[in-house]
């Protein structure tokens, strides 16, 4: 029997001798058909080369197996690389497929992509949210019925599952150590999405995660009754490297900076290697989110690191579980941890 890569369900029917239903009922392996039949059919369809849609298939079915995944597109970004990884391969070991959209931080672009998400009939979307409050385009009749869950920020609402990591404890516990390693001048730089050029005064912070974070280094400054200067930024390499020059030409410049995520300490690092400063000796610095390249560094930049694999794991199979049919909301936060390196020096005295 010849082959035919654009075989048709009706050039199986045909070639087989029986209707069109009995083929699908035969590939699908449902209703009731004899073995030989089944067999027959099979037999047929692989002599002419025929494949039936996938997707088709499964939506007749009442699902996809497809899981929608709206993620920030700054894919260099080591926390939301390995989360998205983590998602794909977790979700493969359960036989559902990732569809990945990206929201580049607008909601606007987010309230798009959870639209082609459903348009494309996936059976649930995990969700980086790009704001706590604005998220009218996520109510149950306009997600028509589809679960969500929510990773790494939280929205202003309980409705759906979410899993996110405990950053105020982990940057309160940071600032301590910096404390106890003889820092008391502090400097902070933060990244925050939707301003633009960099600023001294804090301005509203669109996600949770970030508020967290500042919140946390606040209260270890506080405990430890350290002096700060803190600069809040665009998430752009050239203005967070100018925002990295007025921290150091501070009246008071700090010995220790920290940074609330990877593209920040990289602005650090590339500042002051062209100052001419080493790490852990006349600056030092701390950073939210490991790296390869963070360990890899002499000295490695310690940082708050959090459980990124994990988190997308989780945040799978919680999916799956809500595709299933169970649908009550959790919180579930995991603890972040500091991990501590080289790159914060020990001073016999404040400077």
């Amino acid at each position: 029997m010849a082959t035919n890569k654009n075989a048709t369900i009706n050039d199986v029917a045909a070639a087989a001798g029986v209707s069109r239903a009995t083929v699908s009922r035969a590939l699908a392996g449902y209703g009731r058909i004899s073995k030989q039949t089944v067999d027959h059919v099979r037999s047929v369809a692989e002599g002419l080369g025929y494949r039936p849609n996938a997707l088709a298939v499964a939506m007749r079915a009442g699902k996809t197996k497809t899981i929608g995944l709206v993620v920030i597109s700054d894919f260099t970004n080591a926390f939301f690389d390995r989360a998205t990884k983590s998602i794909i391969d977790r979700a493969k070991e359960l036989g559902f497929r990732v569809l990945i959209q990206h929201s580049d931080e607008d909601v606007a672009v987010e309230r798009v992509a959870v639209e082609t998400m459903l348009s494309n009939q996936v059976d649930g979307i995990i969700l980086v949210p790009a704001s706590t409050t604005k998220h009218s385009h996520l109510t149950p009749k306009k997600l028509g019925g589809k679960p969500v869950v929510i990773i790494d920020r939280m929205l202003d609402i309980q409705r759906f599952t979410t899993v996110t990591t405990g950053d105020e404890v982990a940057a309160k516990e940071a600032v301590l150590y910096a404390g106890e390693s003889g820092h008391t001048n502090l400097g902070f730089l933060i990244a925050v999405p939707g301003i633009r050029g960099f600023t001294s005064t804090q301005p509203e912070i669109p996600i949770t995660s970030v508020q967290e974070r500042v919140d946390g280094f606040e209260l270890g400054v506080k405990t430890a009754k350290a002096k700060s200067v803190w600069v809040y930024s665009e998430d752009k390499q050239a203005i967070a490297e100018s925002a990295v020059e007025k921290l150091l030409d501070s009246p008071k410049a700090p010995t220790i900076i920290f940074t609330s995520n990877n593209d920040m300490l990289l602005a650090v690092l590339k500042v002051v290697g062209e100052r001419g400063l080493t790490i852990g000796k006349d600056i030092s610095v701390v950073s939210f989110d490991d790296s390869p390249w963070a360990a890899a560094m002499v000295p490695g930049i310690t940082v708050i690191s959090r459980p990124v694999e994990e988190l997308g794991s989780i945040a799978v199979t919680e999916l799956v579980e809500a595709i299933e049919g169970n649908t009550k909301p959790k919180e579930i936060v995991l603890p972040a941890s500091l991990v501590i390196r080289g790159s914060v020096a020990k001073l016999t005295k404040s400077k």
